[in-house]
């Protein structure tokens, strides 16, 4: 029993007082499907941050006659926040580490920064407000040219498939649409590149990048990811001097297993396995080994 009506009343309203709420990022969304990086769903105020390694190789030409391979390490730092409830904005930095090799054995080896992409994922379409079952996205962005020339020990600059990057400003346009039905999620997404000229006159050709995917999500700690990669690119061409060399279509299988090992926090491991491959060229790419961690601030 309190003692007297005024010590009742000061603790009366210290419980009305209003406090900060701190909430996990599946509740303020209203949705707890694990998510990787560029697929989540927005809500005011959400900061993530992401780190990526990918390792890929892939040989051009012919064994003993002029075949040159190319092998990377690359790890991508990516933030990404939404001051609006329709609007992510993002910035991925990379660093990679390359080895060229060509068919007489000589190599050139280079690390350091690549070009950095940043870009606006507006939210033009959701069913509702809160845990909404479809969402329509547009993404928009370019990458940047802040990959600095590599240079030997001589102070000569490698070869163009040594540096890791174009240097050039190249703009990007997609379309996103996601579906959350029970334990499922469905995505399917397409962007259009069309990069400038950039070191050395090189222009990349324009490309178009799809993913189909599927999602399976039996607890809230983990889930099964399977998606169809592709890309579909032009030539390319070096002071208007067309190379066809890796323009066509190439796409892939994509088995990931997505986890939770505390709140907030998804760990994705993953391969990007090439299952049709139309390049030109004798273009050969081996599997895309991956490993990524997200966590929501």
């Amino acid at each position: 029993m309190w003692k007297s009506p005024t010590v009742a009343a000061l603790a009366v309203a210290t419980l009305l007082v209003p406090t900060e709420g701190l909430a996990c990022a599946t509740c303020a969304c209203g949705d707890p499907t694990l998510t990787s990086m560029g697929t989540e769903q927005p809500f005011a105020g959400r900061l993530r941050f992401a780190t990526q390694v990918r390792a890929w190789g892939m040989t051009t030409g012919q064994e003993e006659l002029d075949a040159l391979s190319l092998r990377e390490l690359r790890l991508d730092l990516s933030v990404a926040y939404a001051p609006l409830p329709w609007l992510f904005l993002s910035a991925t930095l990379p660093l990679q580490a390359r080895t060229v090799q060509d068919v007489s054995l000589a190599r050139e080896t280079a690390w350091g920064l690549g070009d950095m992409e940043v870009g606006a994922k507006a939210f033009v379409f959701r069913d509702r407000d809160f845990s909404p079952n479809h969402l329509l996205g547009v993404l928009v962005g370019t990458r940047l040219p802040t990959s600095p020339t590599q240079r030997d020990a001589e102070g000569r600059p490698l070869s163009l498939d040594a540096q890791l990057g174009t240097a050039s400003v190249d703009p990007f346009l997609g379309l996103a649409y996601t579906a959350f039905r029970a334990d499922w999620s469905f995505l399917a997404s397409a962007t259009g590149y069309l990069p400038t000229r950039g070191r050395e006159g090189f222009r990349a050709g324009a490309a178009l990048r799809t993913t189909l995917a599927a999602q399976y999500q039996p607890g809230p700690r983990w889930a099964l990811r399977l998606a169809l990669d592709s890309r579909l690119e032009g030539s390319s061409d070096t002071l208007g001097v067309p190379d066809p060399v890796g323009s066509g279509f190439i796409a892939y299988l994509s088995p990931d297993v997505l986890f939770s090992p505390a709140t907030d926090v998804v760990v994705e491991l993953g391969v990007r396995v090439p299952v049709l491959n139309l390049l030109r060229g004798n273009v050969r790419q081996t599997p895309i080994l991956q490993a990524a961690v997200a966590y929501d601030l």
